[in-house]
């Protein structure tokens, strides 16, 4: 198959549109592209802090510090719109955004308090916005982590702690389980998707090494949904990977009764239920099956390291003995072997001609 017949295939199925494009001319080596990368960092801090020095007053001033927030986001706008594929002009637009961005949120924080749910939602709706319309790879990775850590923020912040990981869940899984989305529109989707992993990341590590506290929310009397939140949105997170699991093997041509799809979904309810007691567990095991479902290996590799990682922290943990944390990862480890034999029976005995990845 040449790519001729390759791109055909594909508009057919509605993943692309228009004719093939031309070959683009080779790209500069990557230690230059790195270089003019770091030059523009330094030009763009160079300027902000001129302009900080000889502007003083917006600082004082909310309405002036949003204002050239603003006028910093919009000029980043113009960069990455007129000079789209210049590294030294995108990197640049993204330090003067970044910059605009702070100014925007020390402005927002003197009209709103910053203890407040409201105030976290409305940076959420900016980070959304930016994401949106910012044409910049990196920019709207940022932008959507930015906008995913204060929804959390925010949520936290009206006493249900733990159950933003759930929405961002439900986000990730909107994105990656369609491929039309991240396929056909991926040069808006593929980052947000990104972003939204990070920030999911991010959320679930805060909340390991106790940041909540960093944010005011220790101060306040403990009542049933704070106690409870975080078991509720590790529930709502395995409630996912099970959805996740059935909606993959009907994808690749199994009926929701069949015996791959009821062990599938056993499988990750097993997993769900098995990591109610390891906080991050099901986030990260949901991000592999993403990545699994969508053939994306960089979700891949970030879903094995965070697996990883929320293991070792589950393992090191005082809450259990280590025989008992032993004896639960060994009985996790044998489940999950005894999911993929039957998985790889299931497929055998089901006849079907199709090539399934089990």
């Amino acid at each position: 198959m040449n790519a001729a017949d390759l791109w055909g295939r594909l508009r057919a199925e509605g993943l692309v549109e228009g004719e093939i494009p031309v070959a683009d001319r080779p790209a500069s080596p990557w230690f230059v592209r790195v270089m003019l990368g770091i030059a523009g960092w330094i030009g763009a801090f160079f300027l902000i802090l001129f302009v900080g020095a000889a502007f003083e007053f917006i600082m004082k001033s909310p309405a002036f510090a949003v204002g050239a927030g603003a006028a910093c986001c919009a000029g980043a706008f113009a960069l990455f719109r007129g000079f789209d594929g210049n590294d030294f002009a995108e990197q640049f637009g993204l330090a003067v955004s970044l910059a605009g961005q702070i100014l925007m949120i020390i402005g927002l924080a003197d009209y709103l308090e910053p203890e407040q749910g409201p105030f976290y939602f409305l940076v959420a709706a900016l980070q959304v916005v930016l994401a949106v319309a910012v044409p910049n790879f990196i920019h709207r990775v940022l932008a959507a982590s930015g906008a995913a850590i204060a929804l959390a923020l925010g949520i936290n912040q009206l006493g249900l702690p733990g159950l933003s990981a759930p929405l961002l869940a439900a986000g990730l899984a909107w994105i990656w389980l369609e491929p039309r989305r991240w396929a056909a529109k991926g040069r808006l989707w593929r980052p947000i998707g990104y972003g939204l992993v990070l920030g999911l990341l991010l959320i679930e590590t805060f909340r390991l090494v106790g940041a909540a506290r960093w944010f005011g929310l220790a101060d306040h009397a403990p009542g049933w949904i704070r106690l409870h939140g975080p078991l509720i949105g590790r529930c709502a997170i395995a409630a996912l990977l099970v959805w996740v699991a059935i909606a993959e093997t009907k994808r690749e041509g199994f009926a929701p009764t069949s015996r791959v799809a009821l062990v599938a979904g056993g499988a990750a309810l097993l997993f769900g239920l098995l990591a109610l007691g390891a906080p991050g567990l099901g986030s990260a095991l949901l991000i592999l099956l993403l990545g699994f479902a969508a053939g994306n290996r960089i979700l891949l590799a970030v879903g094995i390291l965070s697996l990883l990682g929320f293991v070792a922290h589950f393992y090191y943990s005082l809450h259990l003995t280590l025989l008992e944390k032993s004896g639960l990862l060994a009985i996790t480890g044998l489940c999950l072997l005894a999911a993929h034999v039957l998985l790889r029976r299931g497929v055998a005995a089901s006849g079907t001609g199709e090539t399934v990845h089990v």
